[in-house]
Parts: C-alpha cells; structure tokens; sequence
C-alpha cells in the first residue's frame, strides 16, 4: 500500500457518472474523434513517448511503461497471457511524470487501457473511464483508500481496486460467535492486486499508479456482465423513461420486458430486474416522504385551476390525519344531474396506511360510471362514516343522494341514518346472499327443491305481500320454520329483496359491483404500498380515463348510428332520443317481445304469459300490466320503468297487441337517458378554442399555449432522435433553454413576492383554501397535520375483490355413506347395519382423522 495513503471509507455503491463524450464532441468544433489522445494545450507537441501511448501498437515501449493498445482486451505484450500478463512494474517510477497529457473520452466499446500519467478532468471522469475498462475487461471496481487535502479539504488522492481485492473473512477463526445474519451471497475475493490510483494536481487528475494483472478469471460473456457490482447503474435516460413506466404503475419485470423489445431482448439489457427493482423502490421511497404537505400542496394546485374543488382533512389527538375526502368541480356540477343513485364501498386498501379507499360513484346518461367524490378513512366506525358523509353533503350544496347502495356494514347504516335522513338506504344483495351461502350452502345441497325456490322468492316477488305470502309457504312446505339460517335471512329482507325497492331508481343495479369494478380498474393504476399523494395523482389519470370514456361514447352518438332490430316504429324514435348504451338496453327488451303472449284479463288489464318455460331476467312467471291507451298511462307489476327508467317487454308486448307501437310517450323518456346538445358534465379541453364574444382566460391561455408548444417539441424531438448527434444537439438547447426558463420564473417569482410584501393585505388567494367550512379555509389550519400512522403489511392486501354470483347455489354435495342417498347422512340412516369389527375399526381411524 503506498504510504501516501491513509485509510478511507469503501465507496461501493456510489453512481457512475453517465458518459460524457458525445457532449464533448459538440464542444470541440470540427474535432474528429478518434482514439487518439491529444495535448491539452493545442500548442504543446507531443513527444514521441506520448505518441507510443496513442498508437495503436506499442509493441516497442520502453519497459519503464506500460504497453497499451486501444483497440486491445489488456494491451498486454506478445506471449503474455491475456488476463494475467504483467505489463507494470510494482514500483511508481512514473506516477509523477509532468506531462501534461488530457485523455479525450472514447465509446464504450473503444476504452483506452489506463496508463501513469494519463489526465482525466474531474474524478468522476477518472472513475468512469476505468469503470468502462473493468466492464471491457470483465471485472468490477469498488473505491478503497483516499487521502483529504490539508490545504482546501476536497478529496486529493484516490484508489480504485477490484472488487475481489481482499479476502473473505473466516468465521470459524473468530473468537465470539457470529452475528446471526441472513442467508446472503458474498463476493468471492481472491486478494487481487489489480489497481488504479489518481492524484489531483492542479484542476486534473493524474494516474499515478495501475496495476493491470488481475489474479482471477474474468467475465467475458457479455450478458453476465450486468451483474458485476459495478455495472449495475442504469443510464440516466433510461432511467428517465423507467420513471415514465413507474408512473402507469408498471412493476419492475413488465419494465424489464419492455427493455428487452428495446434492446432485442433480455439478455442484451445491460442490466438486471433487481436493478430496476432498486431504483424504483427508491422513487417510492422520495414519493412517501411528507406525504401531507405533498398532497395538500397539490390540492392547492388544483384549488387554483378548478375553484370549485373542495377538500377536507381530519386529524386525530396526535395530529396525524385520519379522514381525507376532496370532489373536483366537475364531479359536483354532474351530480346535480346524477344524484339519483350513488353506490358507496370501502373494501379496497390502496396505501401504505392501510386506510381504506371509499369513493362515491354515479352513474352518468351514457350508463358508465362516474366519479362522485373519495375519501379514506383509517377507523370503519360510526363517527368516521358520519364526518364522511357530512363533507360530503358539505361539497354537494347540502343536496342528499335520493338512492343509496352500500354493502352489509352496521356502522355505515348508522351513519347513513343519521346524515342522509331522507335517503332510501338499501344493501348489496351480494354481501347478504354470500354470508347466506356459508352458513346455508351445505344445507341446501340436500334440498335442491328448497334452493330454487327460496331464489325464485327473492328475485322474483313483485310485491311485499307476495314475499311475505310466498316465504311462508316455503317454511310449511319444506318444514323449515326452526332454519335459524333462513330466520337470520329473513329478518334482513327488507335490506336487500328487491320487492322491497320496486319503486325505487336503482338502474341496472342490485349490489355495489360499480363501485368495487372502479375498485378493479384503480389497481392497475395506484400500488397498494405506496403514499396517498402517488394516489391522488394516480385518482387524477383515472379521472382523465372516465372522461375520455365518456367523449368517446358522445361522439360515437353524434357520428354513429345503428340498425334498427325490428320494424316498430318506436325503434327509431329510441334510437334518436337516447344515447347508444340505453337503447341497446332497450332493444333487448324489444327482442324479449318475442317470448310472451298476451291475454286479457278484463278491463284494462292484461296477463303476459312467457311462452317458453323461462325469460332471462323475468324468470318464469307471468306479469300484469294495466294499459290505457286514451291517456297514454302503462304499468307493470315488474316495474322496471320505476327502478331504471324503461319501459319493460311486458308492455311494450301489450302495446304490440293494442297497435300502439308508433312511439313512446314522452312521459316514459327520462331526461337522464336522452341524448344532450350540451354537456351535463363540464367540459374539459386539452386546446380551447378561441371564446366567442370574451377573452380567454390565463388558464386557457395557458392550455393552447402548452399544445402548441407540445405540437411543436414533439416535430423536433422526432428530428433529434434519429441519430446520437441529434440527440446531443436538442440536449444542449434543452438545457440552455431550460436555465433560461429558470431563471424568468426565478425573477418573475422575485417581483411577485417583493409585490405582495409591499401590499400584504391583497385579495390574493391563499395557497391552501377550503370552501364550505366556517373559517376552515385559512391555509394555517393544515400546517401542523402529520402523515397519517404507517400500518406495516406482509405483502399485498388480500384479495376483495368480489365474483360473479347473486343466488344461493350447493356448495358440496354431502351423500350418506350408507345407501349413497343425498337426503340424510349416514347418522340417520334407516339402512345402517350392525357394525362389526372391522367397520368398528375403520369408524376409529376415521374419528382420529
């Protein structure tokens, strides 16, 4: 070791600087680049010893040197082995030769063999440049000892050795016991003496020392070399580009996949998935620190652009924040329209605070779903409901959902109860039908006659009465009156049979599968172990989906049309008045036409028999229907019209009979299903255009400017990207560019603040600002919140997201073991025999089982 050196701190994991050369090539003018070293000063001639280091054959050189090849693996002399061969004596007899020699960076594949006295401009250059060679080569480098300057404190001396340098320490030969630690590799070390030192002098680095000979194999497949320690680092423009995929929520080996079509496959990528893995872990890791300040900064932001954007936090007595809930303006414009029906959930965790996610979902004209508000809420009790609902009610002016869906929870019961008094509260029959199915599924599978007939009761009584008629029957006919299960069942039904909600505007809706499909949908954009703030910008791209769904139905209503399924007359008057999703619903109901007859029961009244033994969504069972034809009136035991605001086959089979098939009244044409000149949601325009009869505003100044500006980057940037030296060129500008832009916002940002400090009391807005809330939008009430309590979890949240299924169905098949029979066990079995010795034998393993 020289004695120069005093003992430093191992630098394993510090980044390698990127390659810089091709910006050196912009800066050196009509400079060929080559593999050629040139003076540092142009005016300075080489000798004829620097010119045997720039050749590409130094077969002569001096033996006081080393010999070195541009183009070659080591540079080592002929009959030397490749790897191993000495080509530098042990002593520094040239590290302090004061030729003033630059080493001009070359490419990847063209890496000079280092040699004393080659210059480097920065010590990230020098570790760079043999960094390359390691990875030319096949090992990989690490930072060893270095030596601080007395005189101005910056790093003066450095020793680069290979990774291998040491040796593994033996663990039997220590004196206590090891540390217990987990099952890891480590690096073979075989006391390497491979080595490269660099001395500052001046403003340059200088090599001082290199030993080349490495007393191992190396590494020469090139796709094992990514995994050196060394080489591990991803270029900062793909970097760049993984920070792109890691915004869509791609994981690490869907990013490693795309790479691999980048670079023509896997083993061509130049580095590996833990890679990738690590780098964006530590993306993650910047996302979650101050979480809130984040998050209400960009609330703040939005605030800003969107006035009507409402939010609000709650803090528990530890100032940590236990409720958030915000709704955009748009979201509070539509549900004026659409406040007939909100589905509500909280199954879904999407954070790192394991705080529930519960948004307030609508269902817009076009049958999609709609966002309507969102909160978390880290406590699922009474109090946490009820703050969540009064913000709620607070955003929407005070104006209470007509209808609303929620699963099976007392507390949201309670609170629903409480907030929304005029509500009609229902629960999701799925939830209930499930909890059913676990404790009644066994059950039922020995009574398959009972399970179609307690379905077909609750799906397909019209009426309360006829529930209530039909129910007892079920009790007296199968026995089962002492059924605890079906008891439980029972006391809920005003909950979730839908008799109980005929007349209530549920559209195409039984359980809560709006809210938990936006759930579905939200996992493939936010990561589950990630900050509420990536959440909400995540919230924001999928708000940006919904409407982009949303204009591409408008305008296929407003470009596209259907044909018509049949030659009724009203077809075609549906098929202009409603948008595309309501009259494909429509039309199925006319299909069903086919499937009924009609009789007269007397009156003004009609029976509508199926004529086969069963119709999809009516079961069946026959309908009445009251029709009067004078005042246009229709109705239906079904009422369908009543829970989603269309006329049902039935009547439409009974207008058929009576001849009234020209057209629908219009008082049976829901303005929430019609097709709309105007928006009912507020618009949203990447690019305004130009408002006739007033100025844009700035925030509309600022949208056509940002097109524009992206139309016409996007036309350079196609032009860049065609070659290396393209790239560099709009690299340059950019940056230039980019300094310049700075340094206005820098001055204008320095005129603003000295404006406001000479007018302190102006009527500007504050940076955090609430709405609704009595003296709650004063930016410092939100200054002393802390980010909500961190709930470590083993992994992803299970799975909740629910399948398809609504009905009471076996779950297995239990046979007596007996005389096979399905309709007792083998317990009660009237066929049983006397066990003997054997049987007696068998039932003991069996109980030890």
């Amino acid at each position: 070791m020289d004695p120069e050196y005093a003992p430093g701190v191992l630098d394993l994991n510090e980044p390698i600087p990127e390659d810089d050369s091709v910006f050196d090539y912009l800066q050196k003018e009509h400079t060929p680049l080559d593999n050629t070293r040139t003076a540092s000063n142009a005016d300075v001639t080489r000798s004829s010893e620097q010119n045997k280091h720039a050749s590409g054959s130094n077969i002569g050189a001096s033996s006081g040197q080393s010999k070195h090849a541009s183009g070659s693996n080591m540079g080592a002399s002929a009959g030397t082995d490749p790897i191993t061969g000495e080509t530098l004596s042990t002593d520094d007899s040239g590290g302090d030769d004061d030729d003033e020699v630059q080493s001009t960076p070359v490419s990847q594949t063209e890496v000079q063999t280092p040699y004393p006295g080659m210059i480097f401009d920065s010590w990230d250059e020098a570790k760079m440049h043999y960094n390359r060679y390691a990875k030319k080569i096949g090992f990989s480098i690490k930072c060893s000892t270095s030596k601080i300057s007395t005189i101005d404190g910056q790093k003066d001396k450095q020793m680069f050795v290979c990774n291998k340098n040491g040796k593994n320490e033996d663990i039997n030969m220590q004196e206590a016991a090891p540390v217990r630690q987990r099952n890891k590799s480590i690096t073979k070390k075989t006391e390497c003496k491979a080595r490269l030192r660099i001395k500052r002098k001046g403003q340059k680095w200088h090599v001082t020392y290199f030993v080349e000979e490495h007393n191992h194999s190396m590494i020469k497949k090139f796709s094992l070399k990514k995994y050196l320690r060394s080489h591990k680092g991803i270029p900062k423009e793909e970097r760049d580009f993984v920070k792109l995929l890691h915004k869509v929520n791609l994981s690490s080996g869907r990013v490693m996949r795309i790479m691999g079509e980048v670079y023509g496959g896997l083993a061509n990528v130049p580095y590996d998935a833990k890679s990738v893995s690590n780098f964006m872990a530590t993306i993650n890791e910047d996302q979650t620190l101050k979480d809130m300040p984040k998050l209400l900064s960009h609330f703040a932001k939005i605030k800003k652009e969107d006035p009507d954007f409402y939010f609000n936090l709650h803090t528990d007595h530890a100032d940590k924040v236990d409720r958030i809930f915000w709704v955009d303006g748009p979201a509070i414009a539509a549900y004026k329209n659409y406040n007939d029906c909100v589905s509500f959930d909280t199954t879904y965790m999407t954070n790192m605070y394991n705080m529930p996610f519960a948004p307030f979902i609508g269902i817009n004209r076009y049958c999609q779903s709609i966002q309507l508000g969102c909160g978390f809420l880290k406590n699922e009790n009474v109090e946490s409901f009820e703050w969540l609902f009064q913000e709620f009610l607070e955003a929407m002016g005070g104006l209470q959902p007509q209808n609303f869906i929620t699963d099976q929870d007392a507390a949201m019961r309670s609170a629903i109860l409480a907030v929304f008094p005029n509500c009609w509260h229902r629960n999701c029959r799925w939830h209930i039908m499930q909890n059913a199915q676990a404790v009644l599924g066994n059950f039922l599978s020995k009574h398959e006659e009972l399970r179609q007939e307690l379905n077909a009761i609750i799906d397909y009584s019209m009426s309360v009465d006829e529930f209530e008629t039909r129910w007892a029957d079920m009790l007296r006919k199968h026995s089962v009156a002492d059924n605890t299960h079906l008891d439980d069942l029972y006391r809920l039904r005003a909950t979730f049979v839908p008799a109980y909600f005929k007349d209530r505007f549920f559209p195409f809706l039984q359980t809560t599968a709006r809210s938990e499909g936006f759930n579905a949908v939200l996992k493939t954009y936010s990561n589950p172990h990630l900050s509420l703030h990536h959440f909400f910008e995540q919230y924001l791209k999928l708000q940006e989906k919904i409407n982009v769904a949303e204009d591409s139905v408008e305008f296929m209503d407003e470009d596209k049309t259907f044909r018509v399924w049949g030659d009724y007359p009203l077809e075609e008057q549906a098929l202009n008045v409603y948008t595309r999703p309501i009259y494909l619903r429509l039309r199925a109901e006319l299909r069903k036409v086919t499937s009924y007859n009609v009789q007269l029961i007397g009156g003004q009244s009609y029976d509508v028999l199926p004529i086969k033994t069963y119709v999809y969504g009516y079961g069946s069972r026959s309908y009445q229907v009251e029709a009067n034809v004078e005042t246009e009136t229709y109705s239906c035991e079904c009422c369908k019209f009543s829970r989603d605001g269309l006329l049902c086959c039935h009547i439409f089979r009974v207008m058929v009979q009576l001849g009234c098939i020209n057209k629908i009244p219009e008082k049976y044409i829901l303005d929430r299903w019609r097709v709309q000149e105007e928006t009912i949601v507020e618009e949203k325009m990447d690019l305004p255009k130009q408002p006739v009869g007033r100025k844009m505003n700035n925030k509309e100044r600022q949208q056509l400017r940002y097109g524009t500006l992206c139309n016409d980057y996007t036309r350079v940037a196609r032009m860049a990207s065609t070659s290396e030296k393209g790239k560099a060129i709009a690299d340059k500008y950019i940056l230039a560019l980019e300094k310049e832009l700075l340094e206005m916002k820098a001055s204008e940002s320095a005129k603003r603040k000295k404006k406001k400090q000479a007018a302190p009391y102006s009527d500007e807005a504050p940076d955090v600002e609430n709405v609704g809330d009595d003296g709650q939008g004063n930016s410092s009430k939100f200054d002393h919140v802390e980010d909500p309590v961190y709930t470590a979890k083993q992994g992803r949240p299970a799975e909740k997201r629910k399948k398809s299924g609504l009905h009471l169905k076996a779950t297995k098949v239990v046979k007596c073991s007996v005389c096979g029979s399905i309709q007792h066990t083998a317990a009660t079995c009237k066929d049983k025999i006397t066990p003997g010795p054997e049987t007696k034998q068998i039932d003991f393993f069996r109980d030890m089982v």
